[in-house]
């Protein structure tokens, strides 16, 4: 299948501490993936190393069978949306340019404006939004503009780090539904790291469990009310 990601048995060990520990997975456009764990357990140091910003020491990640660490990854990884756990905007540039960023130099302005409105439609935002900065923008705002900026170039794969972090119940309800959208195409390969629980019952099917930079647990979220392991059902003790 196309837009797949594989990791095999991957490490990280980063002075001398141990970062991820035999992590094998995959993940396919048909199944989005939710990565949960306690802090500093290793989840965004996985998706760090699925992008190549963190160095695998031992196992590999494929990404369309091409090994990450072969120089046609390059183009690969073209096709990636990220939205990092701060949203990272550029705060200079207004919420248009931020979005179109990657095509400033390319395309004229009529035309990126144009495009950047129908992208704002996708994500609960108005046309207006698109002339305010950074500054100017909720919380809530400032992630969906991170997102808006994430699939500005229809990516094929899509890694989101904490997208509701900070955010109360009604926008992270707002930003999943923006995610369950993205997923329910089907055609783009998607991964997200979320600490609401309540989030990954209602919005997700597939869940992977870090704990102390191994993987503890995979499985469907119907599994996580079945036979949970302690840990588990620690980590869902607000929602069970």
């Amino acid at each position: 299948m196309k837009n797949t990601i594989v990791l095999k048995k991957v490490s990280v060990v980063i002075d001398q501490k141990t970062i991820l520990k035999d992590i094998s997975l995959s993940v396919k456009p048909d199944k989005p993936l939710c990565i949960i764990g306690r802090g500093s357990s290793g989840k965004s140091s996985l998706l760090k190393t699925i992008i190549g910003l963190i160095k695998v020491n031992s196992g590999s990640i494929l990404i369309n069978d091409i090994p990450i660490n072969d120089k046609r990854i390059n183009e690969i990884f073209n096709d990636f949306g990220v939205v990092f756990q701060k949203d990272a905007l550029f705060d200079s540039l207004n919420v248009w340019q931020n979005i179109m960023f990657r095509s400033l130099n390319n395309f004229g302005k009529d035309l990126l404006i144009k495009k950047t409105y129908k992208i704002l439609e996708k994500v609960g935002l108005q046309r207006s939004d698109a002339f305010l900065f950074p500054a100017e923008l909720s919380g809530g705002m400032r992630k969906r503009v991170a997102i808006a900026r994430a699939i500005s170039h229809s990516p094929k794969f899509l890694i989101l780090d904490e997208p509701t972090a900070g955010l109360d119940p009604i926008k992270t309800n707002v930003i999943f539904q923006i995610i369950k959208k993205l997923a329910d195409n089907k055609q783009t390969t998607l991964i997200v790291v979320t600490s609401d629980m309540r989030g990954v019952i209602k919005y997700f099917s597939e869940v992977v469990v870090l704990e102390n930079t191994r993987l503890h647990w995979k499985g469907e979220v119907q599994d996580v009310y079945k036979n949970p392991t302690p840990h588990v059902k620690s980590l869902f003790e607000k929602v069970f």
